[in-house]
């Protein structure tokens, strides 16, 4: 998560850069009464300003930009917002495994994603072991036995340990996210920033 002083690790300048590229982008994608269809907002000029931040202080152009869109969804619903970060880290984690990208966010959502009837018998069989272990390691059993379903899921396509292990620890969390990113869309009301279709 973003923390404040990290602000510091880029010159007031480069600030002021980032702050103009981001005016630029909302300029160019505000539709205004009676007005022209905007171009589109991720221009080329913008594109180049970003391919030219040094690689030593991208990650803190990154978080500022980070910070800002997360400042902007914060006046949207919770539910749409945490949406979105899921989706989209999703997205981020899959491309840095290497995997093909999806034909669009429906698609990626939408593949592999389990119908009510597969998750009722998961959940079925789960409080059935649940049942055995005390109240208070419940929580961290559950969370076990999620990370391990990732696991499992990875190894069959990364390799988990050893040099590659950044690529097979982002194939689990991959799978992780995408569950969280299909569980809100499957559980979203129609008009509400999912897809309104259940299980």
């Amino acid at each position: 998560m973003f923390e404040p002083h990290d602000i510091g690790r880029i010159t007031p300048e480069e600030q002021v850069d980032a702050l103009r590229t981001l005016v630029a982008t909302f300029s160019t994608s505000v539709v205004r009464p009676g007005g022209k269809a905007p171009r589109n907002a991720v221009t080329a000029e913008i594109i180049d300003i970003l391919d030219e931040v040094p690689s030593d202080r991208a990650e803190a152009v990154a978080q500022l930009f980070s910070m800002m869109a997360l400042r902007l969804r914060r006046k949207g619903t919770p539910r749409r917002t945490t949406f979105r970060l899921a989706l989209e880290t999703a997205l981020l984690a899959r491309n840095y495994t290497g995997d093909a990208t999806p034909s669009s966010e429906v698609a990626y959502l939408s593949a592999g994603r389990p119908g009510l009837g597969a998750i009722d018998v998961a959940c079925g069989d789960l409080e059935a072991r649940v049942a055995d272990v005390p109240p208070d390691d419940r929580r961290p059993w559950l969370t076990a036995q999620a990370v391990a379903a990732g696991m499992i899921d990875a190894d069959g396509r990364h390799r988990l340990g050893g040099a590659d292990r950044n690529v097979g620890d982002l194939a689990v969390a991959e799978f992780l996210i995408r569950a969280a990113a299909q569980y809100l869309a499957g559980s979203t009301p129609v008009g509400d920033g999912g897809s309104g279709r259940k299980g």
